[in-house]
């Protein structure tokens, strides 16, 4: 049976990987209530509100390091996962500050996709989990399947949220990042083919 500590890590690194899976966090209930937005800002918050909570789990993703041993190559690409989180994660509170139409503080997803994301993340738990979960190759795969799913989601957000973006540099701002979430997606999907999809 797994320890607690191990069981938690093991179910916020899933969360990183399971299409940038959703996991509840505390609301700050001191925050500053925000002007009401047109119905075209709302829905624009709620997709910047959706990047920063993902960019924020991206950001913690090298922490799946600590679990299991892996190969250079998969450390190179989670770190780079992490670093594009990191940043991205400071990018999005810097555009908050300065555009106050540009909300990163929102719950835009409904209950049962919220329960949907948690309940990947309990099976995938169960599948990175130190000793009983996969390992090797396997293990490596699953990681690495894992986060070009999440990437995908994540540059095809961008895409959308550029399109339906009036602010020129709010739509650069996207399409800047849907092409650093392109190359980190293309990267996962070629070191796949390279070394996990070949017999």
């Amino acid at each position: 049976m797994l320890s607690r500590s191990v069981l938690l890590l093991t179910l916020l690194i899933t969360s990183l990987t399971a299409g940038c899976a959703h996991v509840e966090e505390p609301r700050d209930k001191t925050a500053t209530k925000a002007p009401k937005l047109s119905k075209e800002r709302q829905v624009l918050a709620e997709g910047y509100s959706m990047l920063y909570q993902d960019a924020r789990k991206l950001d913690a993703s090298d922490l799946i390091l600590l679990v299991k041993a892996e190969s250079d190559s998969m450390k190179k690409l989670v770190s780079s996962v992490s670093e594009m989180g990191e940043k991205l994660t400071k990018d999005l509170e810097r555009v908050a500050k300065d555009y106050p139409g540009v909300r990163i503080d929102l719950d835009p997803l409904p209950e049962m996709e919220k329960r949907k994301r948690t309940a990947v993340g309990v099976t995938r738990a169960k599948e990175f989990a130190p000793v009983v979960g996969k390992g090797g190759r396997e293990y490596e795969r699953t990681v690495l399947l894992s986060f070009a799913n999440g990437l995908n989601h994540e540059r095809h957000l961008c895409k959308v949220m550029a399109e339906a973006e009036p602010d020129a540099t709010l739509k650069k701002f996207l399409l800047d990042t849907e092409t650093k979430y392109d190359a980190l997606y293309k990267a996962a999907m070629t070191l796949l083919e390279k070394e996990y999809f070949v017999n």
